[in-house]
């Protein structure tokens, strides 16, 4: 039983929530792989790939931020906006992403996200 728990709580790690609260607002991120063209929803972190994006529904704001390739991150882009789930200076924290939105001035903004 011990090894049913263990294996359960190992698929609840890598498992992120789609429903977040960012900023105070409800945010919805569903990541989708479309190595294949196939558009297949996933919800594994570790089995996302070459293709996949997220879409981001927050707010009046609809996103669908493609991939990144940096080694050792979990994250998506389109250098304005930033989805990450994982980085090489903060590690795992899929219950808390990051969501980072470059202005025009050149600036960062940081959005607060937890897990609804």
């Amino acid at each position: 039983m011990w090894l049913v728990s263990l294996l359960l709580s190992f698929f609840i790690i890598i498992t992120p929530s789609s429903n977040f609260i960012c900023d105070g607002d409800q945010l919805k991120a569903t990541i989708r792989n479309n190595l294949n063209g196939d558009f297949s929803i996933t919800n594994d972190l570790e089995n996302i790939d070459e293709g996949a994006f997220v879409v981001l529904d927050w707010r009046d704001i609809k996103l669908m931020l493609p991939v990144t390739f940096n080694v050792g991150e979990i994250s998506f882009t389109d250098k304005k906006w930033l989805w990450s789930y994982q980085d090489n200076e903060n590690g795992l924290y899929k219950d808390n992403p990051r969501l980072l939105e470059r202005l025009p001035s050149g600036g960062v903004v940081e959005h607060l996200c937890h897990v609804m």
